[in-house]
């Protein structure tokens, strides 16, 4: 053999050795190559989202994992895909659409939803190279479907709460109006009935039906701090003023019972703080009625202390209402503040009531930033205790004066009062309740009665009930203030409905609201406010203070005319406002202003009442204040007669 065969044969051995270890590393490059693409399947697998890599054309350069979902069409692995063969028409229009924006733009993010398949997709599209994309799409069904579910639960339940709120208006209405009848006819019958037996069970009647507009009352409470309508109203109160106007509601109760009510205030209680005071009054009434309600023996005591907080001029107030009653069981503890939640066994045929006060304070003590704690042993009693935080220190002033007294009945002067209610029973309360022989009466059975009525008749005064068929008493009171020859003509709501606070139209279409049941007090005050009266003054014993009060001099006589139209035009609507919520400070701000305007004019018999109602504030004593709000018309009333006479 030559050297040159040797050399070509050495050089072909070479080749085919290079040959192979090249195919050996290719099919190794290759084997890695697959490993690497297993490696990408098996995690895209664990991956829920289907990834997918595109050219500008809307073709795939992958084979996209999870091809079994319902956003694909059915396409076989060999097929060449692309937007438009491997997604159904919608889908593909929406995905190119998107393409475009991505390319340019350079990311993309929308949904796609398949409405017969009831699926949605979220799509993640962002670019990653010149006319190439890479899109994620994730499968939502599940979260979208929870969220839908989730809106329909909260419209249900706005609208049960809703619907909850329109019956409970419904039914309050329902309620008060034949409680209108039961309180009306039975304060008439109690006010003229001699025999004394009689007048007890009528007094019984009226209690019970009382009672039975404070169970109406509780409820309709809760269903405002259900739905958030319960406002808040802050004013500077003085705490011990609250507290004694509760010993003084619960005094006869606690006596009856033969239990001892105390009260002791740490000094640390600042005398005025910023409160909503109705709201605080309730609080406290509601845990003191409880706690009397469930002990039979021993006492009930109101205690309280207050706590420096954080901010400055701010205090923690501490308050506890400890009984010595029947208890209440651990098990039962955790439940005491819900709705309608007695004890078993503690059933309302042995303690009255709906079970609703705790619940009642537990709400309102939520919107006066403050919490309630129970302590209790079955058979030992129980003390509940309330804090309020960050509650303000009010430190204005509120200095005082000296009294007098008055008194004297009501005669309106001849007048005619339309009465529209649908309910005959209604008018007849109303008439019994008015009960004077100058007045002559009107009746309207309703909206289109009272218009075609008040064609021929001009009334000086009309009551107007709300809910009634056919033309309501809004549409009514409209027309009647529409038309130039009623529209003088004062027009007073009533109505069995709760609804002063918080329908615009009541302020808007009628000059006075008169809810039913109707007390005499309440009627008395809206008739002194729009019609003329005297007082019929025989029961007075001459050369009294009253007879005093109203000798009017000087200055005050030749400011007579302003007095009284700055009594009847500001302060007998602010009289309105405070005489039954008996808020302190109301009544204070009311006296202060009364007071200023009086000093204004020297009027010594505004002064002189000024001075009696201060002496009320000051002494704490409720009975005082109610009874001087009450005489606040009489006042004016007199002034009227007086100035009347001057002009004769």
């Amino acid at each position: 053999m030559t050297k040159k065969n040797v050399n070509r044969e050495t050089r072909q051995a070479q080749k085919a050795t290079i040959q192979k270890h090249e195919k050996k590393k290719a099919d190794t490059k290759q084997a890695e190559a697959k490993i690497e693409e297993k490696k990408k399947e098996i995690l895209l697998n664990f991956i829920s989202e289907t990834i997918i890599y595109l050219d500008e054309d809307g073709k795939f350069l992958n084979t996209p994992i999870h091809n079994n979902s319902i956003l694909f069409k059915k396409f076989s692995q060999a097929e060449t895909l692309t937007l438009q063969n491997a997604f159904q028409d919608k889908e593909s229009a929406i995905f190119t659409r998107e393409l475009k924006k991505c390319l340019t733009s350079g990311l993309s993010e929308f949904e796609i939803t398949n409405e017969g398949e009831k699926s949605y997709y979220k799509v993640h599209l962002e670019r990653v190279d010149t006319g190439k994309a890479l899109a994620i799409i994730k499968d939502v069904t599940e979260a979208h479907l929870l969220k839908k579910e989730l809106e329909e639960a909260k419209i249900n339940a706005e609208n049960a709460l809703r619907s909850k709120s329109e019956f409970l208006a419904n039914v309050s209405h329902e309620i008060r109006t034949p409680l209108n009848a039961i309180l009306g006819f039975s304060q008439w019958l109690f006010e003229n009935e001699t025999n004394n037996q009689h007048r007890e069970y009528i007094n019984t009647i009226l209690h019970s039906a009382r009672n039975l507009l404070n169970l109406l009352n509780d409820i309709l409470d809760l269903s405002k701090i259900e739905s958030g309508k319960i406002n808040v109203d802050i004013h500077p109160m003085n705490y011990q003023e609250v507290i004694n106007d509760i010993k003084m509601v619960f005094q006869q109760k606690v006596e009856d019972k033969k239990l001892s009510l105390k009260i002791t205030t740490d000094s640390s209680v600042p005398d005025f703080v910023l409160m909503d005071e109705l709201r605080f009054y309730q609080i406290v009434f509601n845990l003191v009625s409880n706690a009397i309600k469930f002990t039979d023996k021993g006492h009930i005591h109101i205690s309280a202390h207050a706590a420096k907080a954080r901010k400055k001029n701010r205090v923690n107030l501490v308050l506890s209402v400890e009984d010595t009653g029947i208890g209440i069981k651990t098990a039962q503890q955790k439940n005491i503040f819900d709705s309608f939640t007695q004890q078993p066994g503690q059933t309302n045929k042995t303690y009255e009531g709906t079970g609703l006060g705790l619940a009642i304070v537990n709400g309102l003590l939520k919107k006066l930033n403050g919490t309630i704690k129970l302590s209790s042993k079955q058979g030992k009693g129980s003390v509940f205790t309330v804090t309020l935080f960050d509650v303000e220190v009010d430190h204005s002033d509120n200095s005082r004066v000296e009294p007098v007294r008055d008194g004297a009945a009501m005669k309106l002067a001849p007048c005619t009062i339309m009465i529209t209610d649908d309910i005959k029973y209604n008018i007849m309360v109303l008439k019994q309740l008015i009960g004077s022989e100058n007045v002559r009466f009107i009746e309207a059975n309703d909206g289109t009665d009272a218009l075609a009525k008040l064609k021929t008749e001009k009334p000086d005064l009309i009551f107007m009930d709300i809910r009634m068929p056919g033309i309501s008493g809004f549409d009514a009171a409209e027309l009647i203030k529409q038309d130039k020859d009623l529209n003088h003509i004062p027009v007073i709501a009533f109505t069995a409905s709760t609804i002063k606070d918080h329908n615009t139209r009541i302020n808007e279409l009628f000059d006075g609201f008169l809810q039913k049941p109707v007390f005499k007090k309440d009627l008395n005050a809206l008739l002194k406010r729009f019609l003329k009266f005297s007082y019929i003054e025989e029961n007075i014993p001459k050369n009294t203070a009253s007879e005093k009060q109203i000798k009017i001099q000087g200055e005050c006589q030749n400011n007579l005319q302003n007095v009284l139209k700055e009594s009847r035009d500001v302060f007998m609507e602010k009289w309105e406002y405070i005489k039954d919520n008996l808020i302190i400070f109301e009544i204070e701000h009311f006296k202060e202003e009364l007071e200023k305007m009086a000093s204004r004019y020297s009027c010594s018999p505004v002064l002189n009442y000024c001075s009696e109602l201060d002496n009320g504030l000051k002494a704490f004593d409720i009975q005082i204040i109610k009874h001087k709000l009450g005489e606040f018309p009489d006042l004016i009333g007199k002034l009227e007669s007086y100035n009347q006479k001057m002009i004769h």
